[in-house]
């Protein structure tokens, strides 16, 4: 697998990786969006196909058969080192790397900036109907490390050790902006909306200031550190960022707020 491709891999770097055997490009997106422009050669999965609802919680991580099946119909292997990017913002591109990550595949990589900054970078695409894909073959492993649950996050609310991190937008995090049966954040959470990572147009920050910008809230590589959002798509993106800063005990939250803010068995705190 290309150890050489970093997690946040810019447009030129890629395209300079396209055709390798041992590199595979995904796109995050509908069959309609892939047709009508991809990255060429891009294989292509929706994310409804990996990931799982038990409403009211969305969000969830699949089971391993049917996550597996998944990724081997859309034509993804576990000896390949897998890229993937989306035609928006990057956080279904960052859930489908999440999910990947969870599953004990570390060999993968989101296109900084997506779509968008292929094209911004003067790089080509690809339209038409493409054909059908050579069918995948992906072994699950689920890395309990990266994961979290209400459960766990229950027992860790009072760990001096542990930062809850809620990466949603300050009305969702206050309780303004309510998107399930109760609104507010997590006992103790702090608040870092995703979109502080980003620069105007889209594309990371310096890691520099990616560095700055966490230590500033308190995050640090010794702590345990679990993300959130409102179905872990932004906070998905977060913890593939502090990945990328040398954090390496950080976990998701399949379901987030989803789940937390419709139960009636979890704390919540509300305001700034």
């Amino acid at each position: 697998m290309a150890a050489d491709l970093p997690l946040f891999i810019q447009p030129a770097q890629l395209e300079a990786a396209l055709g390798r055997a041992d590199v595979q490009v995904v796109a995050a997106a509908d069959a309609a969006a892939h047709a009508q422009a991809r990255i060429p050669g891009a294989l292509q999965i929706q994310l409804a196909d990996v990931v799982a609802a038990s409403p009211p919680t969305v969000g969830l991580l699949p089971p391993a058969d049917v996550l597996a099946q998944a990724l081997a119909a859309a034509g993804l292997r576990d000896d390949a080192h897998i890229v993937a990017y989306d035609h928006s913002a990057g956080t279904e591109a960052a859930r489908l790397l999440y999910t990947l990550l969870a599953a004990g595949h570390d060999a993968v990589s989101i296109v900084d900036g997506g779509m968008n900054a292929w094209l911004a970078d003067g790089f080509e695409l690809d339209s038409g109907l493409p054909e059908a894909p050579e069918a995948g073959h992906f072994d699950i492993h689920w890395q309990d490390g990266r994961i979290a649950d209400h459960d766990w996050i229950a027992a860790h609310l009072d760990d001096d050790n542990t930062r809850i991190v809620d990466v949603r937008s300050a009305a969702e995090y206050a309780g303004a902006d309510v998107r399930s049966a109760r609104g507010g954040h997590v006992p103790g959470a702090i608040h870092l909306d995703w979109r502080e990572f980003l620069q105007a147009d889209g594309r990371l920050k310096p890691e520099a200031d990616l560095q700055a910008l966490v230590a500033a809230h308190g995050i640090t590589p010794g702590h345990d550190s679990v993300m959130y959002c409102q179905s872990h798509m932004r906070s998905s993106f977060t913890f593939l960022v502090l990945r990328l800063l040398g954090h390496d005990k950080v976990r998701g939250y399949p379901g987030a707020w989803s789940d937390w803010g419709n139960r009636d068995d979890t704390p919540i705190e509300p305001g700034t």
